[in-house]
């Protein structure tokens, strides 16, 4: 799609009653409606503090103090001022990091490990509303889903004159649930000074404070306060030595340099996890050391270790992993005497790639021979999706883990999205889908979405108020051709047929709510979304959606400043357009 198609659509598809089998998927967040509280709150930050809950902020920097969970064997740091330590930055662009694959080369031969080989992109239309890339028409699957479900295309629908009544004075802009910030490393952040501090994700769920990137030698006043280099080098020191060391091997693909420095009984798990980030493409692998080390009682030092990464040749974007480590040291030497096991699909399982143009998709080794035909769909969603990016260059790399039953479960620590569910969007740091979807038709459709979520939202989801617009562009996004809203159709004509109150900005389906109510939501903030564009044409819907998902604008503000008109105006008129669709 060019810019003329942009801002000149073609003609909807036809629409009929029955509908084709849709994905059912989850966007990048955990909220759910009504906002959580109490012990479902706590629950929530523990199992993902690396994203926003609704009117809970990250916690401030002086008040994260990182505290070991009950039984874990490692003892709570004693407080200290001592800055955080970071290692130097090993070389992203060195000559032994892992060679960069061409397109359509296998990755093993490319120099990622274990590998299935990968052939040319498919050159199955898609983007335009020619020949349909879908199966035929067939019932629509029941779905039911929190926040994330897809919903893509340019509905079907035809428009009346617009209405434009007077404009109105604009309140005042509205208040943002959670700052824009978000949990994780974002895409853009804001720089107040020399390093700004953000929340990532701890230990077993902990809260921690993380300097916004690792910077060589120690920061703030352990710089100027650094001892002479003729000084007895700390426990912090030899770990942080260790560390780097270790860093360097990976990066070389020195694998026996890498497990150098790792105690006994802890070399499977340090071999797998070596596998997986070859095969990942791993770049950047920095080690900073959190919190000052602590002495055990039985003599060994207690440190929470953050690495910062990113995947692909030329990955820009870096990511935060925080472990809880002990370590035994003698003389010089630290050796890694606990290493926490984390949730990161390529810290959790051994991994095999295939490297697409645009795309790297992991999964285990059972369903390695899926991989292939994900990643010749995943390159073609993220041609799509790439050119919606318009607040900022697309990814470097759009990730996708393929998980099989087990992996669903725990990737991430996401056991709380059930089978049900086909795919959800963890932003920027990849987006994870069912093994069982991988023959699916609507394949491209489930992957077109989530890479429009990391383009349109990225880690930063919005609020409850949003979900509308947030899940409906995306939908918009991942459907050329109408044929997700011919299967939604049904279900909203028999939600605005019981009672629908004619408000298009809706909140996210209920918990208990069925699955036709779940579809009939998702099917109307599609609607909505293609009556902005097809009535103010796609750069305004745009515009209006940046405006009010990304800059928290009032819709009054941006009706005014973008559509020319009232909201309430513009509200009625999609509105009519849902109830005659």
């Amino acid at each position: 799609m060019d810019d003329g198609d942009k801002t000149e659509p073609a003609a909807p598809a036809a629409v009929t009653e029955a509908g084709p089998a849709i994905p059912r998927q989850r966007g990048p967040e955990l909220f759910v409606e009504p906002p959580p509280s109490g012990p479902d709150r706590e629950t929530l930050l523990e199992r993902r503090p690396d994203l926003f809950v609704p009117g809970q902020p990250p916690a401030p920097a002086t008040e994260s103090v990182f505290a070991p969970p009950a039984g874990s064997g490692f003892a709570p740091p004693a407080p200290s001022e001592e800055s955080v330590f970071a290692a130097p930055v090993p070389g992203a662009e060195s000559a032994s990091a892992p060679p960069a694959p061409a397109t359509g080369v296998p990755a093993a031969e490319a120099g990622l490990e274990s590998s299935p080989a990968l052939t040319e992109p498919s050159t199955e239309p898609f983007g335009g509303r020619g020949p349909a890339m879908f199966a035929p028409a067939q019932g629509l699957p029941p779905v039911s889903a929190p926040p994330g479900l897809p919903a893509p295309g340019v509905a079907p629908i035809y428009w009346p004159a617009g209405v434009a009544p007077a404009v109105a004075a604009p309140p005042a802009r509205r208040r943002r649930r959670w700052p824009v910030v978000s949990g994780v490393l974002v895409a853009a952040v804001l720089v107040l000074a020399l390093v700004v501090w953000i929340a990532a994700q701890g230990p077993s769920g902990q809260r921690v404070a993380l300097p916004a990137k690792a910077i060589p030698g120690r920061s703030g006043a352990a710089a100027a306060a650094a001892p002479p280099s003729n000084a007895e080098p700390t426990v912090g020191d030899k770990i942080l030595a260790t560390l780097t060391k270790q860093s360097k091997a990976l990066l070389a693909g020195d694998q026996a340099g890498y497990l150098a420095g790792v105690g006994a009984g802890l070399q499977d798990g340090y071999n797998r996890r070596f596998g997986s980030l070859r095969a990942m493409g791993v770049r950047v692998w920095t080690p900073t050391l959190v919190d000052k080390p602590t002495q055990n009682a039985d003599g060994t030092w207690s440190v929470l270790v953050r690495h910062d990464y990113c995947f692909g040749e030329g990955c820009v974007q870096q990511f935060p992993q925080v472990v809880q480590t002990s370590w035994t040291v003698a003389g010089d030497q630290a050796t890694v005497a606990k290493y926490e096991q984390s949730s990161e699909p390529w810290d959790a399982s051994a991994l095999q790639t295939v490297v697409g143009r645009r795309v790297i998709v992991a999964g285990s080794g059972a369903n390695a021979s899926k991989l292939q035909r994900v990643a010749t769909k995943a390159d073609a969603a993220a041609d799509v999706a790439d050119r919606y990016s318009k607040w900022g260059p697309p990814p470097k790399w759009y990730i996708v883990y393929v998980a099989g039953e087990g992996e669903w479960k725990t990737w991430w620590d996401n056991g709380d999205i059930g089978a049900s569910y086909d795919g959800y969007s963890t932003g920027p740091r990849g987006i994870v889908m069912q093994a069982a979807d991988a023959g699916q038709t609507f394949l491209q459709v489930l992957l077109t979405h989530e890479f429009g979520h990391v383009v349109t939202v990225g880690e930063d989801y919005g609020t409850a108020e949003d979900w509308w617009m947030t899940e409906g562009i995306a939908d918009y996004i991942a459907d050329r051709d109408g044929t997700t809203t011919k299967g939604r159709l049904p279900d909203v004509r028999k939600f605005v047929k019981n009672g629908w109150d004619g408000k298009i900005t809706m909140g996210p389906p209920p918990q208990n709510a069925p699955g036709w109510e779940i579809d009939a939501r998702y099917g109307i903030a599609l609607l909505a979304m293609t009556c902005l564009a097809k009535k103010y044409t796609e750069p305004k819907m745009l515009d209006f959606f940046g405006d009010v998902v990304r800059k928290n604008d009032s819709l009054e503000i941006a009706s005014s400043t973008v559509l020319g008109t009232d909201w309430a105006g513009v509200e009625t008129s999609c509105a009519q357009q849902v109830r005659n669709s």
